[in-house]
């Protein structure tokens, strides 16, 4: 072999050789980023209400606190509590948001970057009083985050929220977080069935090629139930129409347990009076689904003016209208809704 090319490839060697030997006595070093920094942050426990506006909508709601619960209501609707299950981690969310960015501050930022017409203002009052308000303005180009700011703090930075954030809490304005007690009808019913002492007392079944509604066998026998004596449909349909859209003056006892003792002093055992109707939908794949709206109806208030109730299979008692409820009670006791045709 040429002396010249030898002395080469033993240079070459070398320098391999050396390069080899310093990756593994110097093992590269993970270089993690630095987490992107808070907008704000506060303590979930020191919220005290919470107002998001968003458009011409708006919606607040304010903590309420005894030795039994901690639970959020809603400020414009008379003792109704926001649901656990959809409430669950709001607090946390606004405890303070990570920026994806910081800008910086900017002239004319206010109308650059939508801040002067915001799309969710959200005003949040902690436990010592002070205020916190936020603004988020539009998306940027590619839609993923808001240019955000806080209010009326001069020189304060100009950052990017996730718009997800904004999403999540924008829908508790279009799509509240009502309990499931807090119902309206939506759908189409095909059956209603009245219990008393724990056994049907009477029900009313849809037949769907005549369109009409009969008057069911009891016991019942199908599912839905039939029968052959036809009902005042167009009686019935108001009745429904009144228990689809119920008069609720608020929560009167939340999350009680699965032991039956402790809805005795509400005048809501099982051998109390339970309404259960069926209703389909058909969602967006044409598939019909089936659900029920039901209440339990117990004694009058202390005041008089309403009922306690338990409605949709939940643990909270409930107080609903006197005369809504009674009027209810009028199909298990008045008349039987038998058409006269």
């Amino acid at each position: 072999m040429n002396l010249r090319l030898l002395l080469v490839l033993l240079t070459v060697l070398s320098y391999v050789a050396i390069g080899v030997t310093w990756f593994l006595t110097n093992p590269s070093e993970e270089v993690e980023e630095a987490e992107p920094p808070y907008f704000y942050t506060v303590s979930p426990d020191d919220l005290r209400n919470i107002e998001i506006t968003t458009g011409d909508e708006k919606a607040s709601w304010s903590l309420r606190e005894d030795e039994r619960q901690r639970r959020w209501y809603f400020d414009n609707l008379n003792d109704i509590p926001a649901d656990p299950y959809r409430w669950g981690g709001i607090t946390q969310l606004l405890g303070g948001p990570r920026t994806k960015r910081v800008l910086g501050a900017a002239e004319n930022a206010e109308s650059l970057y939508g801040l002067d017409n915001p799309s969710i203002t959200i005003s949040v009052t902690l436990r010592d009083q002070s205020q916190i308000k936020l603004i988020l303005g539009g998306l940027t180009p590619d839609g993923i985050n808001h240019y955000a700011r806080l209010e009326r703090v001069e020189g304060s930075e100009l950052v990017l929220v996730d718009a997800s954030w904004g999403g999540v809490l924008e829908r508790l304005v279009y799509d509240p977080p009502f309990p499931e007690w807090y119902y309206s009808l939506s759908g189409k019913v095909r059956e209603v069935l009245l219990f008393t002492n724990n056994d049907v007392l009477r029900a009313y079944g849809f037949d769907r090629d005549e369109e009409l509604w009969y008057i069911c066998d009891v016991p019942l026998e199908t599912d839905p139930c039939t029968g052959t004596q036809l009902a005042d449909s167009d009686a019935l349909n108001e009745e429904i129409k009144h228990f689809g859209n119920p008069v609720i003056n608020g929560a009167i006892a939340l999350r009680l347990g699965d032991d039956n003792e402790e809805f005795i002093p509400f005048g809501l055992g099982v051998d109390k009076p339970y309404i259960a109707i069926r209703v389909e939908n058909k969602n967006a794949s044409n598939v019909t689904e089936v659900t029920r709206l039901s209440m339990t109806i117990g004694d009058k208030t202390e005041n008089g003016k309403s009922r306690y109730a338990v409605a949709n299979e939940t643990s909270d008692v409930i107080a609903v209208d006197l005369q809504w409820a009674d009027r209810v009670l009028d199909l298990f006791f008045g008349e039987l809704l038998v058409s006269d045709k």
